[in-house]
C-alpha cells in the first residue's frame, strides 16, 4: 500500500471513529444497527422415554451501513437449575446488510411440571464498527421468548388382589384397585373393563358399572376403587374368564395405558350332583365319624331288644312284667307261630347254660 493509500485509509478510520463517538442523530446518519430474531418459542417435552432437546433457529442481521462485530448472549429471567440454554455460535462479523443464522438449543430434565414456565432473552450487540470498538455505543437488539414444559400423561394400575376367584353361579364379588399418577400435571385417570364385550357375552355382568374415574395429583394415588363383577346365572361346565383391567390418561391421548388382570372360575352348578351323592363330599372326618358312632350305636340298641326279647320268650311269659320295667319302651310280645318243626335260630344255644328264667337277672340290665 502506498503511503497516500495509508494516508486515506488512517483519515477513513479517523472519521468513522469520531462519527461513532459523536451524538446518537450522527450515529443514525452513518448508519449503525443490529436485529434479531427467532421463529418461535420453545415446548419441552420430558417424559422420560422421550425427553429430547428443542431447538430454535434465531436470525442476527446488521442493519447499518459499515461491517460491524455482532455478539450474541442469552439471559433467564427466572433462573431454574432444571432446564438450560446454549446457542451454537455467539459471535459474527457482518458486512453492511448482512444477516446469519444460529440455533438456540433448550435441554431440560425429565418429569419436570407441566406448570413451570420460564421467561428469557437473546440480546444482539454490535461489539465493533470497522475493527473499531464501540462498547459505548450500545447499540443492541433483544428476542424476548417463553419456554413452557408440554404435558404428557403416565398412569399406574394396582390391584388389591390378584388371587384367582372361584365362584359359583350367580355370585357377586368386588374386585379393588388404586391408580397412580405418574405424570407431569393433574390428571383424571380412567379404569373400565378392556374386554367387557367378551366378559357379557360369557354371561357375566356389572351391576355397578364397568368404569370408574378419578382426577389424581402429580405423583399421588387414588384411594382404592372397585368394580363389582356378577358371574352368569347357570353354567353347563367349569368357566374361566380373564377380567383385563385398563387404566388411561385423559390429559394424554398418545399415553400408553396401563393393564391389570385377574382370573375367574365359575363352577358348573352342583344341584344334581348333591342328590345323587348326598352331599356326603362335603362331610368333615369329624362329622363321618360322629355319624359312624350314632349309627353303630342304633345298631346295638335294636340287637340288645332283640336278645331281651328271645330271653322273654323262653321264660314262658310270666316275667314279661319284670321286663316292662326297663328304662326302655315295652316291645310286644308276639306269639309263638305254629309249625310243623322248629325253624333254624342261629342264637339257639347261645343261653343253653342258663337253667331257667329264675337263674337271669333283668334288674341288672
Amino acid at each position: 500500500m502506498s503511503r497516500s493509500s495509508r494516508a486515506v485509509w488512517a483519515v477513513g478510520l479517523l472519521l468513522a471513529s469520531l462519527l461513532l463517538t459523536a451524538a446518537p442523530s450522527a450515529q443514525a446518519q452513518v448508519g449503525i444497527g443490529v436485529q434479531i430474531d427467532c421463529d418461535g418459542n420453545p415446548e419441552l417435552n420430558v417424559r422420560p422415554s422421550e425427553n429430547q432437546d428443542v431447538v430454535i433457529l434465531c436470525t442476527v442481521s446488521n442493519s447499518g451501513q459499515l461491517e460491524s462485530t455482532i455478539s450474541v448472549d442469552y439471559e433467564w429471567q427466572d433462573d431454574d437449575p432444571r432446564v438450560d440454554m446454549s446457542l451454537s455460535e455467539d459471535e459474527f462479523t457482518l458486512a453492511a446488510g448482512a444477516e446469519e443464522e444460529f440455533q438456540a438449543t433448550f435441554s431440560g430434565s425429565p418429569r419436570i411440571e407441566a406448570d413451570l414456565s420460564l421467561d428469557f432473552d437473546i440480546t444482539a450487540m454490535i461489539t465493533s464498527v470497522m475493527v473499531l470498538p464501540v462498547e459505548q455505543l450500545n447499540q443492541s437488539a433483544t428476542y424476548s421468548g417463553e419456554l413452557t414444559i408440554a404435558t404428557f400423561g403416565m398412569v399406574d394400575l394396582t390391584l388389591t388382589d390378584r388371587s384367582t376367584r372361584n365362584l359359583e353361579v350367580s355370585e357377586e364379588v368386588s374386585i379393588g384397585f388404586t391408580m397412580g399418577n405418574d405424570g407431569n400435571a393433574e390428571d383424571k385417570i380412567e379404569v373400565n373393563i378392556a374386554n367387557l364385550a367378551e366378559l357379557e357375552s360369557a354371561g357375566f355382568s356389572f351391576p355397578e358399572g364397568s368404569f370408574v374415574a378419578e382426577t389424581v395429583m402429580v405423583e399421588g394415588t387414588s384411594a382404592e376403587r372397585t368394580i363389582v363383577l356378577r358371574t352368569p346365572s347357570e353354567v353347563t361346565e367349569e368357566v374361566r374368564m380373564q377380567v383385563v383391567f385398563e387404566a388411561t390418561s385423559t390429559n394424554d391421548g398418545t399415553a400408553d395405558p396401563m393393564q391389570s388382570t385377574v382370573t375367574v372360575v365359575v363352577q358348573a352348578s352342583t344341584t344334581n350332583a348333591a342328590l345323587v351323592g348326598g352331599g356326603l363330599e362335603e362331610l368333615s372326618q369329624d362329622q363321618i365319624q360322629l355319624y359312624a358312632a350314632i349309627g353303630g350305636g342304633v345298631i346295638v340298641f335294636f340287637l340288645l331288644i332283640f336278645v331281651v326279647g328271645r330271653l322273654v320268650r323262653r321264660s314262658g311269659g310270666p316275667e314279661l312284667e319284670d321286663v316292662t320295667e326297663l328304662d326302655e319302651p315295652p316291645m310286644p310280645v308276639a306269639a309263638a307261630p305254629v309249625a310243623p318243626f322248629a325253624p333254624f335260630d342261629e342264637f339257639d344255644g347261645m343261653f343253653d347254660d342258663l337253667d331257667g328264667p329264675e337263674e337271669f337277672d333283668f334288674d341288672g340290665l
